[in-house]
């Protein structure tokens, strides 16, 4: 398959409404200004309006066009926070009326153990949990735009090659399993359970993407949900985690064999607007793809992420973790 092009490949979006979560810097920042750059009315989340402002100045300073033209608009999500999540989203549907593409690009990478004041991993609730509830709380406007004649509508989930890592032993059946340390309590903080909770969340990714198609297909619903792994891209924070781990020599060395956010967003903008992706959507639903836009080969997905016992098992938790947190304030 020859390689996506970011910028010329991405057919006109006119018309067509956008979400990409985690979109002031890095692979979401690409992904939102190539949307918007075709067309597409683009919701920014960030962590805060100061943040979301800066990134929409930042995107029209780059293309003047977009300014004063309403193609830019924001939401304001802690993503270390479930309710903030299910608020954002439940804003999101007071304001529109379609929603054609949802990218799930928000997340944090490998860091050391820590709990939100929700009771939760935070790497778990950032990468996985929150993403689930801004997901499923917009899901019917999806499901109503998917029903309108000539529409294509599309969830990308952001993952990582990374959820290789994920323990073999990994479950997703309590909510301890939600704030698994991945080691005992001595080594809580060792670059190999630090690298597998970051692998457990990513797992999560694929999961969540593959369970959401299954009911897309129950329901006759011609939507498309896929997960992808942007590669190895320069984004702040994989120099962060680099740094941390290896040093910064090592990144010194390491960012040689890095591509640039745009590059990395490549995969998933071909996931989120590729004619090719529609004209053969029983190839690519439920997938995970790789750069640029191939399906992940089994060396590339964790033995877990085919256990569709494991999906159910996610899907189910992760809802009752939610409805939890919604009514009591944590877990």
């Amino acid at each position: 398959m020859p390689r996506f092009n970011s910028i010329t490949d991405i057919p006109d979006l006119t018309g067509r409404v956008a979400i990409v979560t985690g979109a002031n810097s890095g692979l979401g920042y690409q992904t939102a200004q190539q949307l918007a750059n075709h067309g597409a009315k683009v919701y920014l989340t960030t962590r805060s309006e100061a943040k979301a402002l800066d990134t929409v100045r930042r995107l029209e300073t780059e293309n003047p066009v977009l300014k004063d033209s309403d193609r830019l608009q924001y939401l304001v999500i802690d993503f270390s926070l479930v309710t903030s999540a299910k608020a954002a989203g439940e804003e999101f549907l007071r304001r529109e009326s379609r929603l054609d593409i949802l990218v799930n690009n928000a997340g944090i990478a490998v860091g050391d153990f820590e709990l939100t004041k929700e009771g939760l991993s935070t790497i778990f609730a950032v990468d996985h949990v929150s993403n689930f509830a801004f997901t499923t709380t917009v899901l019917p406007l999806l499901e109503a735009t998917a029903k309108q004649l000539g529409t294509d509508v599309r969830i990308v989930t952001v993952s990582s090659g990374a959820n290789t890592f994920a323990p073999k032993t990994t479950k997703f059946d309590s909510v301890d399993d939600f704030r698994d340390k991945c080691s005992t309590d001595d080594k809580v903080n060792s670059t190999s359970a630090n690298f597998a909770r970051y692998g457990q969340a990513k797992l999560a990714n694929i999961l969540m993407a593959q369970e959401l198609q299954k009911l897309f297909d129950a329901a006759g619903l011609p939507i498309l949900s896929i997960s992808i792994h942007p590669g190895s891209v320069s984004t702040e924070g994989l120099e962060s985690a680099a740094r941390a781990y290896l040093g910064g020599i090592f990144w010194s060395i390491f960012n040689w064999f890095t591509v640039s956010p745009l590059q990395g967003a490549a995969t998933q903008l071909f996931a989120a607007t590729s004619p090719e992706v529609r004209k053969d959507a029983e190839k690519f639903k439920g997938q995970y793809l790789v750069p640029y836009g191939k399906l992940g080969s089994t060396s590339e997905v964790s033995d877990l992420a085919r256990k569709p016992e494991l999906q159910i098992q996610l899907w189910e938790m992760t809802e009752k973790v939610i409805a939890e947190i919604l009514e009591k304030g944590s877990v």
